[in-house]
């Protein structure tokens, strides 16, 4: 059941790379329970958590883990709660944990959906994501080179949420996949924007480019299936992230109610 938990720590001071740290700390305490699962976890070329680190008051630190695979978010809670005595380190620094927040009534940004939930989320025709952490993607050029992305385009958003929804247990079959892919490329559209600011990161070891602000997904297509798919991959990018680098606090994307507000 794909969840999301927010970690809300005391220290003395916030560390300036955040992110990093916080992907050190979630390692190091799954290591401590079952290393064998931390290092295939490590190795994996799409990992099934997010972390982001949030705004918080001054001296407080909020981080924000989410799941999509049971067996991973068990064993995280039960290393984070056992070497919470002792503090839990970020940097050089140790902080205390204060609460851990599971709700939405705790933190707008927790919660819990079942897979079939996901499943069986109404179809839309039109879906607003607002992206709270600066969001890339990565593209392939002739020659094996990387390109990052730092663009809302539609299909790089829509797959991949696609490719996260594959790596859940009610996968598209090989065709079906192929159609969704084809519909996100041919068929949807940017319906408006707002807020978008661009920014760099540094996402682990590199700085990385990413956008920021609300963007809005038109789905031309009258087909059932495909409107069924664009409901499914709104709710899932909660819990999912949107983009590359997402274990390192970007790609934090929170799906907007409420009419568009079109930029002028």
């Amino acid at each position: 059941m794909p969840q999301a938990v927010v970690l809300e720590l005391a220290g003395e001071k916030r560390p300036h790379h955040l992110g990093r740290y916080a992907h050190g700390l979630f390692f190091e305490l799954l290591a401590r329970l079952d290393p064998d699962l931390a290092g295939k976890l490590h190795e994996a070329p799409r990992k099934p958590f997010t972390l982001s680190p949030l705004a918080g008051r001054s001296g407080g630190i909020f981080l924000r883990f989410a799941f999509l695979d049971d067996a991973l978010f068990g064993p995280f809670l039960e290393a984070l709660l056992a070497a919470a005595p002792e503090g839990l380190a970020l940097g050089e620094d140790r902080f205390v944990l204060k609460r851990v927040l599971a709700t939405p009534e705790g933190h707008p940004l927790a919660g819990a959906m079942t897979w079939e939930a996901l499943v069986n989320a109404p179809a839309r025709r039109e879906i607003r994501l607002r992206f709270l952490t600066p969001t890339v993607f990565v593209a392939s050029k002739p020659g094996g080179r990387t390109r990052y992305v730092p663009l809302p385009d539609p299909r790089l958003i829509l797959n991949s949420l696609l490719a996260k929804w594959q790596q859940g247990p009610y996968p598209y079959n090989p065709k079906e996949e192929a159609a969704l892919k084809n519909a996100f490329e041919l068929d949807t559209e940017v319906s408006f924007f707002r807020g978008l600011r661009f920014h760099r990161l540094q996402a682990g070891k590199g700085f990385f480019p990413g956008f920021t602000g609300t963007v809005g997904l038109k789905l031309w297509s009258e087909s059932l299936e495909v409107k069924q798919a664009l409901g499914r991959l709104e709710r899932l990018a909660f819990f999912s992230g949107v983009g590359a680098k997402t274990p390192y606090g970007m790609g934090l994307a929170v799906a907007e109610v409420g009419p568009p507000k079109l930029e002028t």
